[in-house]
């Protein structure tokens, strides 16, 4: 596992987002096969804490907002049919997820993850 930090971004809407190291993403995407045609992603870099469901607590939104947190990942690429991620854990944001009365760990993708690109 690897170590770095991010900065967490509330919004738009009920959307929690730790904002990575853009370069993280774009070194892993370099390693990927040209043939595959691999983009990268839309988004600026960055691991969803809170997407597409409603915090029960709504009275801990946006405490953390600019907060800087460590997190780690692990240095390989995992794909599906669309989308290439690197795995990621993090303590701190399950403890956020946990706060706002969601489960610490999501629902998507198998975890916590940082995407570097899709095919779609």
């Amino acid at each position: 596992m690897f170590l770095s930090t991010g900065i967490l971004q509330y919004g738009p809407g009920i959307r929690l987002v730790l904002l990575a190291d853009q370069g993280i993403a774009d070194f892993y995407l370099s390693l990927v096969p040209k043939s595959l045609k691999v983009k990268p992603q839309f988004y600026p870099a960055h691991v969803s804490v809170v997407r597409r469901e409603e915090p029960p607590n709504l009275g801990a939104w946006g405490l953390y907002e600019g907060l800087e947190v460590e997190f780690e990942y692990q240095p390989y690429i995992a794909n599906d049919e669309t989308y290439y991620w690197l795995p990621v854990q993090c303590k701190r944001i399950e403890e956020i997820r946990t706060e706002l009365g969601l489960r610490p760990y999501p629902w998507w993708r198998n975890g916590y993850h940082l995407t570097i690109g899709n095919i779609k």
